[in-house]
């Protein structure tokens, strides 16, 4: 196979060791945008986080006030360690432990499941942390991570074959398929939504056919509606999202003070730390719902500060992928930006009584370890990728400027590719 053969198909070597990796020469610096947005988004999350939790963890753990934020604290410097590592090391290197990583995964999420409760105790009716001593860890957030790596590394190598359906669809159905089975028998079926919409989308780019894609997605939302509808816990959900005033069941208490947290905030808000629906009237005040407490106290300018933040984050991310040089590059990028993007905006989007309810954590802000240290060495992947920034348009992804047919160009392996090494134009953009 020749060298360009082999960038077409996205298989060209990657560093094969860890000094390698280290050492591989890099085209220019890491996007300081997102890195300063990134920052910027951490920060803000750890002030919200102290904020939202300091009344429960005063009156429930010896620690005082500062135990949730301590314990967080923690994480961010694992979440720091990995994201280091992971902006230095050359991001094809992960490649090489794609198939590995995908076994570990599955073995973790199937132990979360089968496991007595011993060490996996069951919260509010779900199975879904390891728990031994002092230390718990989620191994769905995670199995995110592992995921996109392994999922860009496994489509990038199809090229046009992806199209048949016994070669692209059946078997990237049944990845995502297991993936997202095992985490909806903990049971944790937002968790198992993100998976999906992220796999949709990176199987979108990668080039699926648009008619498999669409039935694809309508036996998948089927398949949902059926899981919903034959569990009473979930349809409880939907029927307190239609109904909240009149719910049994205490979802709807929920919903409804996530929406009077947020109404309370006005404008301008309350003030920072003078919410008073943390007072044990809003559930998850720290975890699912800090976005009912950032709309309480920092009001509306505060929401849409953070919404901002997540834009410009998706953005830049979004960005960064299209100008990778090479489809696995490509891939990852559009996977990591996906997951972040799309479980800040489902959090959102469910606090403000827009989707059902569900369990999902706001990125870097909501109390978390595994959430915050997973996202955070995410991050850091995708600035690796960025200093590999290509300014000109790559040719699996250039557009025919006559024909308009940008979406065709996109979705089909480069057609006239050549090695990322003989590219002239991989250098930042400043």
């Amino acid at each position: 196979m020749s060298e360009n053969q082999a960038y077409d198909r996205g298989i060209w070597s990657a560093p094969g060791t860890w000094r390698e990796a280290l050492q591989f020469n890099r085209a220019g610096s890491p996007d300081y945008w997102l890195l300063a947005i990134f920052g910027a988004i951490l920060v803000l999350g750890l002030v919200m986080l102290y904020s939202a939790s300091f009344v429960s963890a005063a009156y429930e753990h010896e620690g005082g006030s500062m135990y949730y934020l301590g314990r967080q604290l923690r994480w961010v410097l694992l979440g720091a360690l990995g994201a280091l590592v992971a902006m230095r090391v050359d991001y094809r290197f992960w490649r090489r432990f794609s198939v590995s990583g995908m076994v570990v995964v599955v073995l973790l999420l199937l132990a979360v499941v089968l496991l007595p409760e011993a060490i996996v105790p069951e919260i509010n009716g779900a199975k879904r942390w390891f728990k031994i001593g002092p230390f718990s860890a989620q191994p769905s957030q995670l199995a995110y991570l592992v995921f996109v790596v392994y999922i860009a590394d496994w489509l990038s190598k199809r090229g046009q074959r992806l199209r048949r359906v016994a070669y692209g669809l059946v078997p990237f159905a049944t990845i995502l398929g297991l993936l997202a089975g095992l985490m909806i028998l903990e049971p944790d079926m937002g968790t198992a939504v993100i998976l999906v919409l992220i796999g949709a989308v990176v199987f979108l780019v990668a080039g699926a056919d648009l008619k498999q894609f669409t039935l694809a997605g309508l036996l998948g939302g089927g398949i949902f509606l059926l899981l919903a509808r034959f569990a009473p816990y979930r349809w409880a959900r939907l029927m307190a999202f239609i109904n909240p005033w009149d719910d049994p069941t205490g979802i709807g208490y929920h919903l409804v003070h996530n929406q009077m947290a947020l109404g309370t905030g006005g404008l301008f808000g309350v003030g920072l730390g003078q919410g008073r629906q943390k007072f044990y009237w809003l559930p998850s005040a720290y975890s699912d719902s800090i976005f009912a407490v950032i709309g309480e106290e920092l009001g509306l300018l505060g929401c849409l500060l953070f919404i901002a933040l997540f834009l410009w984050v998706a953005y830049r991310g979004y960005t960064i992928a299209l100008r990778a040089p090479d489809r696995y590059g490509l891939l990852l990028g559009v996977g990591i930006t996906s997951w972040i993007s799309f479980q800040a905006l489902l959090n959102m989007m469910v606090v403000a009584g827009l989707l059902p309810f569900t369990g999902m954590t706001l990125p870097f802000v909501s109390y978390g370890g595994s959430s915050l240290a997973s996202c955070m060495t995410a991050m850091g992947i995708l600035l690796n990728l960025s200093c590999y920034e290509n300014t000109r348009e790559p040719s699996y992804a250039r557009p025919h400027r006559r024909r308009g047919d940008w979406w065709t160009r996109l979705s089909r392996p480069g057609r006239s590719g050549r090695s990322p090494r003989r590219e002239p134009g991989v250098v930042r953009r400043h």
